[in-house]
């Protein structure tokens, strides 16, 4: 047991670290491409990057249901089935995906209709990560599934590193938005053929023999969508609702602060992606999973109050490394946040938790605690303080229900 455990740790840590290398390239292509490019291209490059990720964000839910079904096959040791759900999602994608491609792209010709500087061949670039967003969340999912880490985190860290110097090349060849595009498309491209070597014995074009319930795999994607959705509008509608009923000074003060709580979002994160497919085993083969989750939310406890000590220690010094600036404003928000974040951070590895078991208990709850915040904030803001403090008590709130859902159960 002792060294199924150290297993988990260590593959905490690796994606943990080869996660924040990542964001970390990420942020240097985002930064690259704003300093290379002109304030017209880069809002150009921003639109169509929009489009892509109008397609992408809702099929990374695809990436779930895959990492579980594979988990579940490959603790009973069933090849067989993983090679059926992999190869047969492949092909099942490959007709919504050519049908989104006419789709997008009359949106992208609108764009160019209103922005003559936008070019046939970036919109053309564009549909070829629209069908490869198709592809990937696939791919993801089975490595995930696999708990094949070391390939999941390579990828990742490789594509983000072609992307940037792929980028600094293309822009200063003078491809400029275009350039930027093809750095993205082909560091995908690299990414996918990263993702599909551990995945090669599992890629097949001929129709497999084992048959897989389709249905039930399409059917768990329901949950996992309205789940990842209330949690995205949990941490995120509040800056949308500051910007409409607060002055843009106020709005302002008010996202420098969730610039800090982004950080304690972030950091648990990884846990959750080692976590699910570990749980998904465990309860296919009937075995304890409550071990696991109390780890797992004992290292995100942890990361969050250290991070909790750090920020509360040296505010303004956090504050003006991640924006430039410290008002004194932001540091009391910042406060709140560094609280608010800390317990949708563990409330997350409970989802984490509960999705990968499928006990979808916790939906009707966490549907509530959504409705329930952006009401409050509606009625309710008669400061940026206030706004904070509404979402610190629906954070535990929810965290604690989630709590009460792991005895009764």
């Amino acid at each position: 047991m002792r060294g199924k455990i150290g297993h988990f740790e260590k593959n905490i840590i690796l994606v943990f670290l080869a996660t924040s290398l990542a964001n970390v390239f990420n942020l240097v292509y985002q930064l690259l491409i704003a300093h290379r490019l002109s304030p017209i291209d880069f809002a150009a490059f921003n639109s169509l990057l929009a489009v892509f990720v109008m397609v992408a964000s809702p099929l990374g839910t695809l990436q779930m249901a895959v990492a579980k079904y594979t988990a579940e096959y490959n603790a009973h040791h069933q090849p067989a089935k993983i090679k059926a759900l992999v190869s047969g999602l492949l092909r099942k994608v490959s007709l919504p995906a050519l049908i989104s491609l006419p789709v997008f792209y009359f949106i992208a010709l609108g764009l160019i209709g209103k922005a003559d500087y936008l070019t046939g061949y970036s919109v053309n670039i564009l549909l070829a990560l629209i069908l490869l967003a198709w592809i990937t969340p696939v791919l993801l999912g089975g490595v995930q599934g696999l708990e094949s880490f070391k390939w999941l985190t390579a990828g990742s860290v490789i594509s983000g590193l072609i992307k940037i110097i792929l980028a600094f090349i293309f822009i200063k060849l003078g491809l400029n938005i275009a350039g930027a595009l093809n750095a993205f498309l082909l560091s995908s491209v690299a990414a996918i053929i990263f993702f599909s070597v551990p995945l090669r014995n599992f890629i097949s074009f001929k129709k497999p023999e084992e048959r897989i319930n389709f249905q039930e795999v399409m059917l768990y994607l329901w949950p996992v969508a309205v789940s990842t959705f209330c949690f995205m509008a949990l941490v995120n509608y509040d800056m949308l609702l500051v910007k409409f009923f607060f002055s843009p000074a106020e709005a302002g003060i008010y996202s420098l602060a969730q610039m800090v709580g982004k950080i304690f979002l972030f950091l648990p994160a990884a846990i959750s992606v080692v976590l699910f497919p570990r749980i998904s085993g465990l309860y296919a083969k009937n075995e304890d999973t409550h071990n696991a989750l109390k780890r797992s939310l004992l290292y995100a406890s942890g990361l969050c109050i250290i991070a909790l000590i750090i920020y509360n220690t040296f505010p303004v010094f956090i504050l003006k490394l991640l924006t430039g600036k410290a008002f004194s404003e932001s540091i009391l928000l910042g406060r709140l946040f560094s609280i608010s974040m800390s317990f949708f951070a563990l409330f997350y590895v409970l989802i984490t938790y509960f999705l990968s078991k499928g006990d979808l208990r916790f939906i009707k709850y966490l549907v509530i605690s959504t409705a329930l915040e952006f009401l409050a904030i509606i009625f309710l803001h008669n400061s940026l303080e206030q706004v904070q403090i509404i979402i610190c008590l629906n954070a535990i709130f929810i965290f604690l229900i989630g709590l009460k859902l792991l005895k009764k159960k």
